[in-house]
């Protein structure tokens, strides 16, 4: 090596230059190589002539707005900027930006007395960091090789004339050679790596283009740059590297088989997890603390796997960074596996054609009411096709459940799995937005998305809606909260059922066990059974030394509202009204295809409950004599004025009704060309086809070619085997799908992509239960156990997780990959 000490008074006089006068910087440092190399003076130049285009010398660059003079015509195009105003090169200390970087570089060492990058880009900084790395990193950025940028700005000029530019054949030429786009210089890559010196190469860069081959020339033929092409090409070989190699060897064997165990442990709690999942268990118990005999279903079950894995006991007696046991640890890997089914839901949303949004209010064990989110879409697969609804996520609804407010939600939650424009209908039960706001949130939707009908959804029970509306009536919402309450009362004591069940059977001996669980028919059960429930609630009270003291205070409250001729008024109301609307759910359930035969049935049933209206002298005489049968009494108020009163709130139950059956119906008939797609009626509709139905098609106009549709609808009514082997729209489509006859009739599969779509029909939907029934299943029997939507839909959509934990070495592999995204202390990536 040669001597450091010129080299130290080299740079240090090269700063001083450059704090004085920036334009003489080039001139500097060649005065300085020719001073400090001798052996290259004498250097041929002309095998480098090549590098340059031929030219006339130019002597001087002068400065067209001030005068000033530079010898190079970079120097000239730095100075430029100081007219422009531009400023390049910001300090990452405090922001002040500088013209020439090494401005900048004096700036941080004098200021902030340290060696800053120029900028973050800047890969010359990187690299004359070099030495402080360690051997692997080292060894990284020697793979990596030499930066070879385009320098496009790396040029000189005559005027208005380029005279000589940056050549990419330089850099094969010179297997030394790099280039920083961000200085737009030239540099020597292996002095930039092993160098202790600085010189033009090393330090500001080369842009000198006139004097290229001479410097090239001088350059190469220096000890330093000798010294530095050694060390480059020897590296990793001396005696030092090869053992600071193997040793680095010998961590990362170390750390890949810590990393490998971690992993294993993490898969057994993945398992453990998933586990809980399927059979629906709780992770977590009331105390889960170490000194409980039940620390939770999760903790437990980890343990018994641990009865017959010595390497999974083994880390759960020594580990203490991650035993897998914590809260903090169930919540991620929750997390992490709810990440991977919310995937798989957007891959399927992603290759849907179409899909429509179900919203519900679920309240869950806890009292508190959350707003839901459901999509349903044709699933395609090479084997068949399948109607599916997946859960998509929980919000908190109880501060504002406005229609502007539900509107946002809803379209926020369909713009992250990007399905707006797929949008093709929408529905909402009677509770998720103000019964009132009910044709103002459809509305908002469709001016988003004009082809969003609103429908009433074939899981909607029909009279739960009604009663969630109707709840909207102060009047009624205590009614119906309490018979809600009574429905539990029973359902969750088969003691107190089974008392129940033995009245009845002294009255009626072939009567069914009583059924309380289903909650449309909790109102025509309590008015079924009102006589005998008194009669249960007084056996209760009358022999409390038998029930305990919950029963016996519940059964006092009970009775005493049973007791009321106001809650008689309202469950003879409701339950005449209740039996018009079970009829009519019952032909929406079974003869949803014939929409035509449906919407008769809607208006014969808004005709009767209008109709009722009229007939309430005849309804308030039979409320008086059942009355007077079980002894009710009524306030001591004017009978005049209570039967005055009871009409005035008879009318506004009616009102309350008809209102949500039409927000609800009036627009069904724009189903009527589901009819188009019944396999029932095909060889009927192969001798006359109804273009009235094509024409209620108007709305998704922008889906179909109309004229299309009706070709590959006929040539599938005319088909013999069609006839035979379809019998619904679901068994047509994969029909379809399996023969590879998609293409054959494109507008028909579309068309029964749309109408298995819409959530009018059940069709197809009967193998496994509804998403809205898992989902209000999840929240009867959630206990407080946090992370609402992540755990919700790692439990409502169980049956998805073990389809995609099928394959088991990817799933593990995606969950890992989410999981150690967290900040933790174990290591969970491979060297």
């Amino acid at each position: 090596m040669s001597d450091p000490e010129p080299c130290r008074i080299k740079q240090e006089e090269a700063e001083e230059q450059i704090d004085v006068m920036v334009k003489v910087e080039s001139e500097v440092l060649s005065e300085d190589e020719e001073k400090h190399h001798v052996s290259e003076e004498k250097a041929p130049i002309k095998t480098e002539q090549s590098f340059l285009m031929n030219s006339t010398a130019v002597n001087d660059f002068a400065c067209t707005q001030c005068g000033k003079s530079f010898s190079h015509e970079c120097d000239l195009n730095l100075h430029m900027k100081i007219h422009a105003g531009e400023k390049s090169y910001p300090c990452v200390a405090c922001g002040r930006s500088f013209t020439h970087v090494s401005s900048l570089r004096i700036h941080t060492k004098r200021i902030h007395r340290f060696n800053a990058s120029p900028t973050v880009a800047d890969v010359i900084s990187q690299l004359k960091n070099f030495s402080d790395l360690d051997f692997q990193s080292k060894h990284e950025v020697i793979k990596d090789g030499r930066p070879m940028p385009e320098l496009k700005d790396l040029l000189q000029t005559t005027g208005q004339k380029i005279t000589r530019s940056f050549q990419r054949d330089w850099y094969d030429r010179k297997d030394w050679l790099c280039g920083c786009a961000t200085r737009n210089r030239l540099f020597c890559y292996p002095c930039l790596l092993f160098s202790a010196c600085d010189n033009v190469w090393t330090d500001t860069g080369f842009c000198d283009l006139k004097n290229l081959p001479r410097s090239l020339t001088k350059h190469e033929c220096s000890a330093t740059h000798i010294q530095s092409q050694i060390a480059l090409k020897t590296f990793g070989t001396s005696q030092i590297d090869l053992a600071l190699n193997e040793q680095h060897k010998l961590n990362i064997s170390i750390h890949n088989a810590m990393v490998k165990e971690n992993r294993e442990v993490l898969k057994d709690l993945i398992n453990a997890t998933c586990f809980l999942a399927k059979q629906q268990l709780a992770l977590r118990s009331s105390n889960d603390s170490a000194s409980s005999s039940n620390r939770g279903n999760y903790v437990e079950l980890l343990h018994a796997f641990a009865e017959k894995d010595e390497r999974l006991a083994r880390h759960l007696q020594t580990s203490t960074l991650f035993s897998g046991s914590s809260n903090g640890i169930q919540n991620d890997l929750i997390e992490a596996m709810s990440h991977v089914i919310r995937s798989d839901i957007k891959k399927d949303i992603d290759r849907a054609s179409f899909v429509a949004v179900q919203v519900d209010e679920t309240t869950d064990a806890t009292n508190k009411a959350q707003i839901s989110v459901i999509l349903r879409y044709v699933a395609k697969s090479e084997a068949a096709c399948e109607v599916r609804e997946a859960f998509l996520e929980f919000d908190d609804v109880s501060g504002d459940r406005s229609a502007s407010a539900v509107a946002q939600y809803v379209l926020g939650v369909l713009e992250r799995y990007k399905c707006v424009d797929k949008l093709v209908a929408q529905t909402y039960d009677g509770a998720s937005v103000m019964p009132s706001e009910l044709n103002d949130l459809q509305a908002k939707i469709k001016e988003k998305v004009p082809h969003a009908m609103f429908t009433h959804c074939y899981a909607h029970k029909l009279n739960v809606v009604l009663q969630d509306s109707a709840k909207s009536m102060s009047e009624c919402r205590a009614f119906f909260k309490t018979i809600e309450g009574l429905g539990t009362f029973f359902n969750k004591c088969t003691k107190r059922t089974q008392l129940l069940d033995d009245v009845v059977k002294r009255r009626l001996p072939r009567a069914a066990p009583t059924r309380w669980s289903s909650k449309s028919r909790l109102l025509q059960t309590t008015s079924m059974y009102q006589s005998d429930l008194l009669t249960v609630f007084s056996i209760m009270i009358e022999n409390p030394d038998i029930w305990d003291n919950d029963t016996v205070i519940m059964a006092s409250g009970y009775e005493r509202w049973l007791s009321k001729a106001s809650t008689c008024f309202l469950i003879m109301a409701y339950d005449g009204i209740f039996n018009e609307t079970d009829a009519l759910f019952r032909v929406l359930q079974n003869k949803a295809m014939d929409i035509g035969f449906c919407c008769a049935r809607i208006r014969d049933t808004i005709g009767a409950v209008e109709d009722q209206r009229q007939e309430f002298k005849s309804f308030y005489e039979r409320f008086e004599q059942k009355c007077s049968s079980l002894g009710l009494t009524d306030s001591v108020q004017s009978q005049q004025l209570v039967r005055d009163e009871r009409k005035r709130l008879f009318s506004n139950i009616l009102d309350n009704i008809t209102a949500q059956l039409r927000a609800r119906f009036d627009h069904f008939s724009g189903l009527s060309f589901l009819g188009l797609v019944d396999c029932t009626r095909f060889k009927e509709m192969s001798k006359h086809f109804d273009d009235a139905k094509v024409q209620s098609l108007s709305k998704y106009a922008k889906f179909f070619d109309f004229v299309r549709l009706k070709a590959d609808l006929i040539g599938l009514y005319s088909s013999q085997t069609v006839r035979n082997e379809c019998k619904s729209p679901i068994q047509l489509l994969s029909f379809l799908t399996q023969k590879n006859l998609t293409q054959a009739v494109p507008e028909a599969t579309k068309l029964l992509q749309l109408a298995l779509t819409i959530p009018a029909t059940p069709v197809s939907v009967e193998r496994s239960s509804s998403a809205l029934k898992r989902l209000q299943s999840y929240s009867h029997n959630r206990t407080s156990q946090g992370q609402l939507t992540s755990l919700a839909i790692f439990y409502i959509e169980t049956e998805r997780l073990q389809k995609i934990k099928e394959d088991k070495e990817d799933f593990y592999a995606k969950v890992t990959e989410i999981f150690i995204q967290k900040e933790r202390s174990m290591d969970f990536i491979y060297k």
